[in-house]
């Protein structure tokens, strides 16, 4: 490993949903057998739960950018890179000393660290999105480019109270959900207002998530979770939703059901991180999470493998070396 690397601790940041995973692994598989195995190899566990949700194999995504993205397969390849990005690492004896999921990457979060095999946690992403069908349509999620006391201003501004504060990703990024008619009054109040409000971008998300509305979208979600059986951890996961480290004490089953009611409090598991010299690495599509990292903690150093398919592998030899 490159020795400045191998002086510092890996923080793996898994990030939610949001992102465009087509072609998100096509330079890598390219680059080398290596590579091309441990991506094959994770999509072999994960197609056969994807087919008994009727999705198609999620390398038709994640190799190839023209595929059209049905219901369910943007959270599943997301996934998928997720862990097969992991599963490359590992192979290169590269582990980190912690994992932070943001959202819905806590599913992956959580097979990173071993918790969960590669088809479990393919099985509980497919749940969540099953979770979600009676949601879908009815809300949706905008990222407020504020700290989280200016966009409760906002919010107070407009007062639509069914609006909430969903994840506080970095000092000045906050996302809000709520349901899709409220939503739209938010996004109007910004045309309308004009530069008087942050930028307010509304994200590619088809309904509400961290609502406390959506208790029986979480309930829908923990009885499709009853068949797993988490294993003990491999190494330490902070959950932002849960604001600490997971212990093997803890039902994950639960922990995840969580994440649908519960806000997100990124900026928090940044500042409260207990590792002296982090080097964080975004283990997913885009680099947003490297973003807020950076945003949170002066001179943070991170790596963010799957910005640019086109870069992919030159990142990750600078972690392999």
């Amino acid at each position: 490993m490159n020795a400045e690397i191998t002086a510092a601790e890996l923080v793996y940041l898994v990030p939610g949903q949001g992102g465009n995973p087509r072609g998100a692994l096509r330079g890598l598989y390219r680059t080398g057998a290596a590579f091309r195995s441990a991506i094959d190899e994770v999509c072999a566990r994960v197609d056969p739960v994807g087919a008994e949700h009727g999705l198609d194999p999620v390398g038709d995504v994640l190799l190839i950018d023209q595929q059209k993205l049905v219901p369910g397969m943007a959270p599943l390849a997301s996934y998928t890179a997720s862990v097969a990005l992991h599963r490359i690492l590992t192979e290169a004896d590269v582990r980190p000393t912690c994992v932070i999921g943001q959202s819905f990457g806590e599913i992956a979060a959580l097979a990173c660290a071993g918790a969960l095999t590669e088809a479990e946690g393919a099985a509980a992403v497919c749940a969540l999105t099953e979770a979600f069908r009676i949601a879908h349509g009815r809300g949706g999620m905008v990222l407020i480019r504020a700290s989280e006391p200016d966009t409760e201003k906002i919010l107070d501004r407009l007062m639509r109270p069914e609006l909430v504060v969903a994840c506080v990703d970095s000092p000045d990024e906050t996302i809000v959900s709520g349901p899709t008619d409220a939503v739209d009054a938010l996004l109007t109040l910004r045309d309308v207002v004009g530069d008087a409000l942050p930028p307010i971008d509304r994200l590619a998300v088809p309904y509400a998530s961290h609502h406390p509305d959506l208790v029986p979208v979480a309930e829908r979600f923990r009885a499709g979770l009853e068949p797993l059986r988490p294993r003990p951890l491999a190494c330490q996961v902070l959950s932002p939703v849960r604001r600490r480290a997971y212990t093997d004490a803890d039902d994950l089953r639960d922990a995840l059901a969580d994440c649908v009611v519960k806000p997100v409090q990124l900026i928090e598991a940044f500042e409260n991180l207990a590792v002296p010299d982090p080097l964080f690495v975004e283990i997913g599509v885009g680099a947003g999470l490297c973003r807020c990292a950076r945003a949170t903690l002066h001179g943070a150093r991170t790596l963010a493998p799957l910005s640019d398919p086109l870069t992919a592998h030159d990142v990750l030899r600078s972690l392999i070396g």
